[in-house]
């Protein structure tokens, strides 16, 4: 919270407007000065308020454009912060709003990933039976558990604390197949193959050892790896292993946006559109090479997210700055303080 402060130096009142910055995910208090208040004009004062938040996102974004990372360049980083940014702004701003916008990004990535594997629902009739339970006609029983356990998941998820564990990778996996797999949750005791694909997952005994490895990986880097590429890549190791008879897809998916939300990221969804060109990513990722998936990723979610939008209409970006609430409060503490 943003709020003005006022120092007497010498008879004189000079004005500061006092801020939380986080540095090092640690909420640390800071002052910028207006200046004196006397002669202080609202031009000027309008002017300081877009200087903070000019320097806010600069200084967000610098903290993690600096860094090294593997398969992202420099303005990538800068994209992802910035979309990273306006996320976090706008659910301290417009809360409303954003949820509004975060059920229609929620339609549209359990509509996407069930579509890839092959459900029929569209995006309209998805909605519908996610919002109002309203089950649409001429569709199976099987398509409709597909749907309806990912809002059984958003719901455990939103009351789950920990992190990434081979038991909370098996209880996604639980939730997302219930209904649809006798196995829902237990890593498979078989071979399997996947139907036009040139990769073969690695024997059924091997799996344990191998979602092991995984979470180790992942404890590993989960701090000092950028979560855009920590996500995409946990997602993509894990389709490789394909620890489960059926869903290892949907399961993967669900990790990439766990790991994206945990750290303040809005959601990704694949569509049908993407299907061929993410599973010929995925399938590079499967003999270890990376970097398409993370492009292909990449550009999906800026695509998406580039601008928020909340019902395909509004817009918000850092141009409006001064419609938001907390602007508009520090406004009108500074009319209250010159008395006009």
């Amino acid at each position: 919270m943003q709020k003005l402060e006022i120092k007497n130096i010498k008879g004189k009142k000079y004005l500061y407007i006092k801020y939380k910055d986080k540095v090092n995910n640690k909420s640390i208090t800071k002052l910028l000065y207006v200046g004196r208040l006397e002669k202080l004009t609202l031009p000027d004062f309008m002017s300081k308020i877009n200087k903070l938040h000019t320097t806010r996102l600069t200084n967000f974004i610098d903290s993690r454009v600096s860094k090294t990372y593997q398969y992202l360049d420099e303005e990538k980083i800068h994209t992802l912060e910035l979309i990273h940014y306006n996320y976090q702004l706008f659910k301290s701003q417009f809360p409303d709003e954003l949820k509004i916008y975060n059920n229609s990004v929620f339609v549209r990535y359990v509509q996407g990933t069930t579509a890839i594997e092959g459900n029929t629902i569209t995006q309209k009739q998805a909605d519908e039976l996610l919002e109002h339970g309203v089950t649409p006609a001429g569709k199976s029983l099987r398509e409709v558990y597909e749907i309806v356990n990912f809002k059984k998941l958003a719901e455990f998820l939103a009351r789950f604390e920990g992190d990434i564990s081979g038991k909370i990778i098996q209880k996604i996996h639980s939730v997302i197949m219930d209904q649809l797999l006798e196995s829902a949750g237990d890593y498979r005791r078989i071979q399997i193959l996947i139907e036009k694909a040139e990769h073969e997952p690695p024997p059924a005994f091997e799996v344990p050892e191998l979602m092991s490895q995984l979470i180790r990986w992942y404890g590993q880097h989960r701090k000092n790896m950028h979560p855009f590429e920590l996500a995409v890549l946990l997602h993509t190791k894990f389709v490789t292993i394909h620890p489960f008879v059926d869903g290892n897809g949907r399961a993967a998916r669900a990790l990439l946006n766990f790991v994206l939300e945990r750290n303040d990221y809005p959601k990704l969804y694949i569509g049908l559109k993407d299907r061929d060109a993410y599973l010929d990513a995925v399938a590079e990722g499967n003999k270890e090479n990376y970097q398409p998936v993370i492009d292909l990723m990449y550009n999906v979610y800026f695509n998406q997210h580039d601008l928020v939008k909340v019902n395909g209409d509004t817009r918000f970006t850092t141009e409006n700055i001064n419609e938001f609430p907390e602007m508009n409060e520090l406004l009108n503490q500074f009319l209250k303080l010159k008395g006009i």
